[in-house]
């Protein structure tokens, strides 16, 4: 809509075409060209200072966010600050864990370098077509990845 509007206001102002020929021809009616943002510049500065708060802090949620723009002075819905953060994409990341280090004292995990090195092994169920169910150990050569048993 907003392109259409400078369409519309380019070529009125070079003198080819009057307002209602050019809303006819792009299918805007001129209410629409005519009216002017209804949003207020408290608004507009509210919005902006959501989006620097979550910007400077991107560990924080709506909730904290609402918490420092009220400490602020400046008082706000925590929903108008939680559908503002969702317009512009922005929510907390969930932290990634770190991994372990598995101290000397604990097990670690061989890792197989040559044939018959490192074995593992498990049971594995099934059921007959008939249902009775089986078990299986199956024993697994790590490197060669064959199954001996």
């Amino acid at each position: 809509m907003k392109a259409k509007k400078h369409i519309i206001q380019a070529f009125t102002e070079q003198g080819k075409a009057d307002v209602s020929s050019m809303c006819r021809a792009l299918e805007l009616n001129r209410s629409s060209f005519y009216t002017t943002s209804q949003r207020s510049t408290r608004s507009i500065e509210l919005e902006q200072s959501i989006l620097i708060k979550s910007d400077d802090n991107p560990r924080y949620g709506y909730r904290r966010i609402t918490a420092l723009i009220r400490r602020d002075g400046n008082e706000v819905n925590a929903k108008r600050v939680q559908a503002v953060r969702r317009k512009h994409g922005l929510q907390v990341r969930k932290k990634q864990r770190r991994t372990r280090r598995v101290s000397e004292n604990e097990v670690k995990r061989l890792r197989a370098t040559k044939p018959n090195e490192v074995w593992s092994w498990d049971f594995v169920h099934d059921q007959t077509a008939h249902g009775g169910s089986f078990r299986m150990l199956s024993v697994l050569d790590e490197h060669t990845r064959q199954c001996h048993g």
